[in-house]
């Protein structure tokens, strides 16, 4: 099944697992109890597909691994789950990572959405101007025996431009929104228009403050799952994609190699320093490492979070300046010589 869950779905799915779990219920037990509730055809199939493997394989975790929807790293946390006896904590950190993950994503869409809506909304009302509006001013003027000066005749040209090939720009305009739906549903295309946005000024923060989460957020599970540090930082890079954060985890990976212990290799490798750096190496002394993490990872949210308002705050009101700009600049280009003429009848 090639079918990829979604982080809302993982975190649906592993939240309600986790409650079966902890009451007591067998993971095949609560697989079917699931399958008998579930209402849509993905849930189903996905539900059939595991109840079909663990009844083959008798491991969660494998039976996960053979449907090839869930994310890689999550069959390690789960097998650890097992070994240990502690599933139910796992499913359920689990469920919070997701949902986190989901958090972020529709902090992300919410934020984007609106400019867009603008952007097209605006397009919309200069492109009626251009095409319906300026042809009417310009009967106007030869019914007055004026013509219209340089820049309205430009804008005028333009809209008749628009009018004469509109196929065209119709068919551009469809191959736009094919592009925006590719780099906004498809997993290459947002990968690349991530990359692209990111390298702006002011947005270069934002990917790794939402990697750092992750990674925090990884470790964190990690821990709390029992995986040794070297398993751990694996599973934390698989969450990230920044090269600098890649950068730093192998430094630190290479650091426990060389006989560093966990918690020097952190700071070690920089990838936490000042008051982080102290805080994680007092929680490992304390026994309460990925409590730490998680804090940290909370952290890093509200961070990168607050890093998108306070871009898409300067975005909005430049995108409404600058249309407001340019409609009012359309108005008045025919607008001021009618009120010229207005001005000599009245005189």
């Amino acid at each position: 099944m090639k079918y990829r869950l979604t982080a809302r779905e993982l975190s649906n799915f592993f939240g309600q697992m986790g409650m079966l779990v902890h009451s007591g219920i067998s993971v095949s037990e609560s697989l079917h109890i699931l399958l008998d509730e579930s209402t849509t055809d993905t849930d189903r199939q996905v539900l059939t597909l595991l109840t079909d493997n663990i009844e083959k394989t008798g491991s969660f975790s494998q039976a996960c691994t053979d449907a090839e929807c869930f994310p890689a790293s999550v069959s390690a946390y789960l097998k650890t789950g097992e070994e240990t006896g502690c599933l139910d904590e796992i499913l359920t950190s689990l469920s919070e990572h997701y949902d986190r993950e989901q958090e972020i994503s529709d902090q992300i869409r919410n934020a984007v959405t609106y400019p867009l809506i603008m952007l097209g909304m605006m397009g919309v009302v200069i492109v009626v101007l251009l095409v319906k509006v300026l042809p009417v001013f310009r009967q106007v003027f030869l019914q007055m025996g004026m013509d219209m000066n340089g820049f309205s005749r430009g804008l005028l040209n333009a809209g008749n431009v628009i009018s004469r090939y509109s196929t065209v720009f119709l068919i551009l305009t469809a191959l736009l929104i094919l592009a925006v739906l590719f780099f906004c549903l498809n997993t290459r295309g947002r990968h690349m228009l991530t990359a692209f946005v990111y390298r702006l000024p002011g947005l270069r923060d934002i990917p790794v403050s939402m990697d750092y989460s992750r990674m925090t957020q990884g470790l964190s599970l990690g821990l709390r799952s029992g995986l040794s540090a070297e398993t751990s930082l694996s599973l934390a890079s698989e969450m990230v994609s920044h090269p600098l954060v890649l950068e730093l985890l192998q430094k630190a990976s290479t650091l426990i190699e060389e006989g560093v212990p966990f918690s020097h290799a952190l700071t070690e490798s920089g990838l936490f320093a000042g008051m982080e750096g102290r805080m994680i190496s007092v929680s490992f002394q304390s026994g309460t490492s990925d409590e730490a993490l998680g804090r940290l990872s909370e952290k890093y949210q509200e961070k990168s979070l607050d890093l998108i308002s306070q871009t898409i705050s300067v975005v909005e009101p430049t995108i409404v300046i600058l249309l407001s700009l340019l409609v009012g600049l359309v108005l008045l280009a025919v607008m001021m010589p009618l009120l010229g003429i207005l001005s000599d009848i009245a005189m």
